[in-house]
């Protein structure tokens, strides 16, 4: 019953999860992602991670900064220092890990996520149609998996995508407009 109720309130407030590069196998930890509300409510007052420093300034606002944290990301092997991050900013990074089998649909309900890293897995099939309801998502990164078929129609709209990367799979069709 403990267990239960704990898994069940599995950091809802979460907003970064980076647990790349850290040689997990098997397949993606499904159970979780519906479990951080924070990642899958849209504020749409605040739903662009990019625009935000631009938002404060415009608006003349005095008092706290609307960067109040700081962190390091790797991406592509390139460590990289953030001295400035949103309160706002949504990102899951499972990347260079041994992930495998699909993408499961519920990486879809994240409404609220603007960043997705789930390169350099062992990723298969294709990729679902559900990632087209990340209508938030700012970088989407998919590479060095083997993911097959087409890239879903859902995605080829976006017009807000700053990144997205889907080299190194098997992937054919039309790729989103990328800013």
């Amino acid at each position: 019953m403990v267990q239960l109720m704990f898994q069940n309130s599995l950091f809802p407030d979460l907003r970064i999860v980076d647990l790349s590069h850290n040689g997990f196998v098997g397949p993606l930890p499904t159970k979780y992602f519906n479990l951080w509300s924070a990642m899958v409510d849209v504020d749409k007052e605040n739903t662009k991670y990019w625009h935000a420093y631009d938002n404060y300034m415009l608006n003349g606002l005095i008092g706290a900064s609307p960067y109040p944290y700081s962190m390091t990301i790797t991406n592509k092997g390139v460590k990289m220092e953030y001295a400035k991050v949103s309160k706002i900013f949504s990102a899951i990074d499972l990347s260079c890990n041994k992930f495998d089998g699909e993408i499961p649909d519920v990486v879809g309900s994240l409404k609220g996520l603007q960043l997705l890293n789930l390169s350099d897995n062992i990723l298969v099939g294709p990729n679902p149609p559900a990632l087209g309801n990340l209508k938030n998502v700012e970088a989407l990164d998919l590479s060095q998996n083997k993911l097959v078929e087409s890239i879903p129609m859902q995605l080829t709209p976006f017009n807000f995508l700053k990144v997205f990367n889907v080299s190194y799979n098997y992937l054919t069709g039309l790729s989103p407009n990328v800013q």
